[in-house]
């Protein structure tokens, strides 16, 4: 086997040798085995990179053959820490900026971070006093072990040495744990610390921790927390909670965390492979759990035309128009559960409740650009983001399901009717969870008789005094027709 693999690597670079030994021929044919960079005959007005001035025609082709030998796909499989791409941030920039803190390596080093990352060290500090089973040694050569792994979780466009890269896993993770294990127990809180005696430190807190740019491996995190709390057994599950209660308890209202299921792991087989990439993913699986698949058919996936009609969303119109029609919308009764499950059933869309504040937007915006950068993620909240975009055109749309209870929101009607139809611009979606749902809404759209029932009921039953005005009105024609029989029948039989 070690033969084999032996030859066809040196029948490889065979092949791409003379491949470049072509490509010689026509690119430099007539040179007489010196370039032009040798014999002086260069146009000084043709761009030369710097590394390739002096240098020799087989020298390049050497150095050439050598990088793409050696080329490897710049995104490991396991890559799902990433740089938000320019065409998703040109959106909203400062959706995918932190504010106060880094996590992790991308936007490492920056001034403003400063106060932060002295409480990093703080936490550290009291960390290690505390707990005496831990030293600054043991945890420098526990998580070196886990050095290449947390590396293979991010995008490699950052420049950070083994020291440097290991300095960053125990200051952010430790600082995160301790983060979380001192909001939820008010008693570990210092009178000292900026985060807690600051008001508006947990605010910004809330949106940096959730940037897709700014978060650590989970598997780091729970090797913190199985130090820290020595080791105790269903660490994982504790832990989600944790993250959970954190954002839950946060203080605004409206409050976009009041969906998140806290005890979604506790059934969890921990042998299954199911795991959790990052803090964001973990806010993502918990808003999407529970939700149920709208289409029956969706095993079907194996089928080439399904899986383009599947790709491309069904637009519907909106949510004016459809009450129009005679769609009416409810909100979902009792605990709402995932926000994704909408239904529409017999003309009724029923839409879970969801709370819109300032911090609604950077969430959706880092959990629909996690869809759209990671491989293994189908794009349920991108999903969502475009029927609401359909649903919601203008500020009539927002005061229609604001009255219904589906939206609560501080903002004015047309600041939430623009976070709608912005929050989609330049996503992708590569399955649209809703495509069958919007088929029914359409079918119910196109059928007339719908639109003229509710015509009929908003013209001449949409008030009380409206129906009797018709009731009487239709006891007087009906009185006048019977009087009209009867003056017929009189002159045609006079008694």
């Amino acid at each position: 086997m070690d033969e084999f693999l032996t030859n066809h690597n040196n029948s490889r670079k065979l092949v791409f040798q003379h491949s470049m030994s072509n490509l010689d021929q026509i690119q430099y044919k007539g040179m007489e085995g010196s370039s032009d960079i040798e014999r002086g005959e260069v146009d000084e007005s043709v761009q030369v990179h710097l590394e390739h001035r002096g240098m020799t025609v087989e020298h390049w082709k050497t150095t050439f053959n050598t990088e793409v030998l050696n080329a490897k796909s710049p995104l490991p499989a396991t890559c799902c820490i990433l740089k938000v791409h320019e065409v998703l941030r040109g959106q909203k920039e400062e959706a995918y900026k932190p504010n106060i803190v880094s996590i992790g390596p991308f936007h490492r080093g920056a001034e403003k971070f400063q106060l932060i990352e002295n409480v990093k060290k703080w936490y550290l500090n009291c960390l290690l006093w505390r707990t005496e089973t831990i030293t600054l040694d043991s945890l420098i050569e526990s998580i070196k072990e886990q050095e290449k792994k947390a590396r293979g979780y991010y995008e490699p466009c950052f420049h950070l040495d083994q020291s440097d890269f290991i300095k960053m896993l125990i200051l952010d993770g430790c600082f995160l744990i301790e983060l979380f294990r001192k909001k939820s127990f008010v008693e570990r809180q210092d009178e000292n610390d900026p985060i807690f005696n600051v008001p508006c430190m947990l605010e910004y807190l809330y949106h940096d921790i959730l940037l897709l740019e700014n978060q650590l491996p989970w598997f780091v995190l729970e090797f913190f927390y199985d130090l820290i709390e020595g080791g105790l057994t269903g660490h994982r599950n504790s832990l989600s909670k944790l993250v959970i209660d954190f954002f839950k308890n946060s203080v605004a209202d409206p409050n976009i965390f009041s969906n998140l299921n806290p005890n979604i792991f506790s059934n969890l087989n921990p042998e299954s492979d199911f795991k959790i990439l990052h803090i964001l993913d973990l806010i993502r699986i918990s808003l999407v759990e529970g939700l149920e698949d709208p289409s029956p058919h969706m095993e079907a996936r194996t089928s080439d035309t399904f899986k383009l009609i599947r790709h491309l969303p069904q637009r519907i119109p909106s949510a004016t128009a459809l009450s129009e029609a005679g769609v009416k919308f409810e909100k979902v009764k009792g605990r709402p559960g995932c926000i994704l499950n909408i239904t529409f059933k017999n003309g009724v869309f029923t839409i879970p409740h969801l709370a819109i504040d300032e911090r609604t937007g950077p969430l959706f915006r880092n959990l629909m650009a996690f869809e759209q950068c990671y491989h293994s993620c189908y794009h349920k909240i991108t999903s969502y983001a475009f029927l609401m975009d359909n649903l919601i055109d203008t500020s009539k749309d927002v005061d229609l399901l604001c009255e219904k209870g589906i939206i609560g929101t501080l903002l004015s009607a047309d600041d939430a009717s623009k976070f709608f139809n912005e929050l989609y611009h330049d996503a992708t979606l590569n399955e649209f969870y809703y495509l069958r749902l919007c088929g029914k809404v359409q079918q119910y759209y196109k059928v007339p008789w719908n639109r003229w029932r509710e015509k009929l009921r908003r013209d001449y039953f949409g008030t009380p005094w409206a129906t009797i005005s018709f009731f009487a009105a239709l006891v007087l024609t009906v009185l006048t027709f019977l009087g009209t029989i009867y003056t017929i029948l009189q002159y045609h039989h006079p008694s």
